[in-house]
């Protein structure tokens, strides 16, 4: 975002000039791939809708007391930021066929985030769609990477939850501390990924977000120099690293606990270990191998596959494996569902009182 600032505009930052084709044919370009597109929305808004009670669930039962909780939430606000990247924008931008040059300058920006309203204008024309296009096109400055702040959010969970248990005596003298440490680690990481590193452009016919725009005719090694985010291949690496050992730590402690046997929190613990350490290794794995080669086409969507449901596994696990957010989910879902049913139930009596 720094170069956004210096130039002054997208095109204007060298080696992001886009003038050499028309839009058109920047649009043969690209493939449509809706097959793919729209099911990634359909499952993000079922992620984002899900995501909205947990967050309530953790406010209102006062778990946010908890420090843990306090990184819980925050991951969550950063799992549902990544999910509108991840689903939300990646699956309109495969319908349409997007490449960077088609839309330089929101794809620049955004950098994986925030759904491009611009597009959805195409075809619905209102005074509303306008505003709304500003307005996000407002919002996108301020939002970060959200990737590498959901890597570092799940680093900085771990870390505290380890040693919360490790030194047990001490817990409530530094878990608080601990976790507005991991806060605030987590909001400067994400700022300056987002504001001081290159962005990342979309390329429907990889299928992948791309420090390469794919702009020059001819590919030169100042070109590569220019698109190359070192911090960003690091941080996969380093992330992908501290999940397999901060997560093999962590249920060996809870085995431990558990005193060999085999409990159901051990069990719990378990299955989340494995589900999120496949996600994430293999997301990380997939973009860092971008760097090397072009993988294969399924390869390319296991991996988004793969980064969508890194961040909707947390919602599903909290609603599955939290005892207490599982019990309020189901209590508040179906509470909903007996008000519903109470109202239907008065209205046909009143249907029914009004006929007779």
């Amino acid at each position: 975002m720094n170069r956004l600032v210096e130039y002054g505009s997208v095109e204007a930052i060298p080696f992001y000039d886009c003038s050499n084709k028309t839009f058109d044919e920047w649009e043969k370009t690209g493939v449509k791939k809706g097959w793919f597109g729209y099911p990634l929305v359909i499952f993000g808004v079922f992620i984002e809708f899900l995501y909205i009670p947990i967050i309530y669930i953790i406010i209102k039962t006062k778990l946010i007391r908890h420090a843990c909780y306090k990184i819980i939430l925050m991951l969550a606000m950063i799992d549902m930021s990544a999910t509108c990247c991840s689903c939300l924008i990646t699956g309109p931008l495969l319908i349409i066929g997007s490449v960077f040059c088609m839309y330089p300058t929101f794809t620049y920006v955004a950098g994986g985030f925030v759904l491009n309203i611009g597009l959805a204008s195409k075809f619905f024309e209102s005074d509303f769609s306008k505003f709304l296009q500003k307005l996000l096109e407002d919002l996108i400055f301020i939002l970060p990477d959200t990737w590498c702040m959901a890597c570092a959010a799940t680093v900085s969970l771990f870390a505290n939850r380890i040693i919360s248990i490790g030194f047990r005596e001490y817990a409530d003298v530094i878990e608080k501390k601990l976790a507005y440490s991991s806060i605030a680690f987590v909001l400067f990481y994400g700022f300056y990924i987002y504001y001081f590193t290159p962005s990342i452009v979309y390329n429907s016919d990889i299928m992948a977000w791309l420090p390469d725009p794919l702009s020059e005719d001819v590919p030169s090694p100042e070109a590569a120099a220019m698109y190359k985010n070192t911090i960003q291949a690091w941080n996969n690496w380093i992330f992908v690293t501290c999940m397999f050992v901060l997560f093999s730590v962590y249920f060996a402690m809870v085995k431990r606990l558990a005193r060999g046997q085999k409990s159901k929190a051990s069990k719990a613990i378990f299955i989340q270990c494995s589900i999120i350490c496949f996600f994430n290794t293999a997301t990380a794995l997939v973009y860092n191998a971008l760097a090397i080669v072009t993988p294969a086409p399924w390869i390319l969507a296991f991996g988004q596959i793969c980064w969508a449901c890194n961040h909707a596994c947390p919602a599903i696990i909290y609603v599955t494996m939290n005892d207490t957010i599982r019990r309020e989910f189901y209590r508040l879902v179906f509470r909903i569902k007996k008000v519903e049913d109470a109202t239907s139930s008065a209205a046909v009596k009143s249907t029914t009182q009004s006929k007779i």
